[in-house]
């Protein structure tokens, strides 16, 4: 699936683990994660879909707004128009 606008929200992470819940309205998408950062792998949780059919989750955006800020907000989120 190709997600366009998306929202990161309840962010928690430290150095090998981001959780969170990731929510994408124009899909009518939504789910709870953990992403495991030293394997690069994830698990879904919680999700309105079967998970085949959300995956793979845009958690590339996600790092690569932790790499360039040192950080994530509690939030996070990409709108396009």
């Amino acid at each position: 699936m190709m997600y366009k606008n998306f929202r990161f929200k309840n962010l928690k992470h430290n150095d090998s683990v981001v959780s969170g819940s990731f929510e994408s309205a124009d899909l009518d998408v939504y789910c709870d994660f953990i992403f495991y950062m030293n394997d690069m792998t994830i698990d879904v949780f919680n999700n309105n879909k079967p998970v085949d059919e959300i995956m793979p989750l845009p958690v590339w955006w996600l790092i690569r707004k932790l790499r360039e800020n040192g950080e994530l907000k509690e939030s996070e989120s990409r709108q396009c128009n």
